[in-house]
């Protein structure tokens, strides 16, 4: 049986966003004096774990997008553009990525010619026309955290750019660097144990953000959403069908975007909606948690049990 939505009530949904902006723009309101620590901004919270595990205790890191607000949509307030051009550098996560991101970047760059800009996505070999979710299938596929392979060099451009700005400590932020690594690779093995067998398998998703990690590992991502629109009656037809003859059990979902559609799949295929949030801070974890279930759901079935 299919999951329902748990909805926040709308006064506790502003209380919780309130909370959620002070606490990501919490660094930049202290002032350099108070803090000797690189003055870090970074676009989404994939990005922070990153930074931090790279920039260890010499890095203040503040998030452009609150938690829970879909970054395809985001628009950031005046105030919050004047507290982030006071940062030492920013982290964005990609020209083209984000729309929001590429005018955030040419009003910092007016309001603070001295910032650091470091591309997160640099050398990464991007998916093109994938999981915009701005309506449009134009342009290249943002989830680039949701990979090893790409995390790696995430972490590079950041260590790189740790140098940039603080030359005098880059030995602290090559140790932090590799220390990171030394995770990803390790859930990197763990993932690739954990989905052996399931080469070229399928996987159903409502909002296409899981591209890289298909690609990282082989597998087929079909999304309910396309060009990021709701699908119509017939498309959804066609993916019960689709998910009937090819043993899908699973229906992934973001909890950014409405379940409606994957509970209805569900029920048609008697699956399960599993809420996977591609912005979730701990993204190592993340991503060993949906090849889990990924495996698990083949696993059964083809060891003839019920699933």
């Amino acid at each position: 049986m299919s999951r329902g939505t748990w909805k926040v009530p709308g006064i506790w949904f502003c209380f919780l966003m309130t909370i959620g902006i002070v606490c990501v723009m919490g660094c930049m309101h202290q002032e350099v004096s108070e803090d000797s620590r690189l003055q870090v901004a970074v676009t989404i919270l994939p990005q922070e774990d990153v930074a931090r595990a790279v920039g260890g205790d010499r890095v203040c890191v503040t998030v452009v997008v609150p938690p829970g607000v879909e970054p395809h949509t985001y628009e950031p307030s005046a105030g919050q553009i004047v507290q982030l051009s006071r940062a030492d550098m920013y982290f964005r996560l990609g020209p083209g990525l984000l729309p929001f991101e590429d005018a955030l970047v040419d009003r910092l760059r007016t309001l603070n010619p001295d910032l650091v800009i470091i591309d997160t996505s640099s050398g990464i070999p991007l998916i093109q026309g994938e999981g915009g979710g701005n309506g449009t299938s134009r342009g290249a596929d943002p989830h680039i955290w949701l990979s090893p392979s790409n995390l790696r060099l995430m972490a590079e451009n950041m260590a790189e750019g740790f140098f940039i700005a603080d030359p005098a400590h880059s030995e602290a932020y090559i140790a932090g660097k590799e220390a990171y690594l030394q995770k990803v690779d390790a859930t990197d093995r763990a993932i690739r144990n954990t989905l052996s067998g399931t080469e070229g398998r399928p996987f159903l998703v409502f909002h296409p953000a899981w591209g890289y990690f298909a690609r990282e590992y082989n597998l087929e991502q079909v999304s309910v959403e396309a060009e990021g629109k709701e699908p119509g009656i017939r498309q959804i037809s066609m993916l019960i069908e689709f998910a009937v003859e090819r043993g899908i059990r699973v229906v992934f979902a973001d909890p950014q975007f409405s379940t409606r559609e994957s509970e209805v799949i569900a029920r048609e295929i008697n699956g399960t909606v599993v809420l996977i949030d591609p912005l979730a801070p701990d993204t190592l974890a993340n991503i060993e948690r949906v090849a889990s279930v990924i495996s698990m759901s083949y696993g059964k079935r083809d060891e003839g049990g019920d699933s």
